[in-house]
């Protein structure tokens, strides 16, 4: 895989550098599943997250990522059930090599779209919350006046 990635933000391609694993739920070992985690170099910026878990969806089970420095390393967490452990793990590196190569193409086109998804629903919430305002205003006034 190569390590830069042409177009889009990202300059340096998204590398697994460590992989290990614990209890889902540490009081249930052997009892339930277990969790994968992927260390990533350079992490996902915390804006980027999201499109990073849509390409690991339907492939694996993200539960949580983990570390907040831009650029820096952030591990995901993926559910594994105990007798899969290896094939979570081989679907979860090539879901990255894949997003990793659909990056310089497909992010750029969901980052507008996801923007424009965001800007209308706080459209949406301003409108609503302008119509409560205005009802609140109106039962102030109404209260004045009596």
């Amino acid at each position: 895989m190569p390590n830069e990635i042409a177009g889009g933000r990202r300059g340096r391609a998204v590398r697994v550098t460590r992989l290990s694993i614990a209890p889902a739920d540490p009081g249930c070992l052997g009892e339930g599943p277990l969790v994968i985690r992927a260390t990533l170099d350079p992490g996902p910026d915390p804006e980027e997250r999201q499109w990073w878990t849509e390409q690991l969806l339907g492939r694996v089970e993200v539960r949580a990522w983990t570390g907040s420095v831009p650029g820096g390393l952030t591990s995901v967490h993926v559910e594994a059930p105990a007798g899969q452990v290896e094939a979570v793990a081989r679907r979860l590196l090539a879901c990255v090599d894949e997003a990793n190569a659909a990056y310089p193409v497909r992010y750029p086109a969901w980052r507008r779209e996801h923007d424009e998804r965001i800007a209308e629903e706080r459209r949406r919430e301003q409108r609503l919350l302008a119509g409560q305002q205005a009802i609140l205003d109106r039962v102030l006034d109404e209260h004045r006046t009596n």
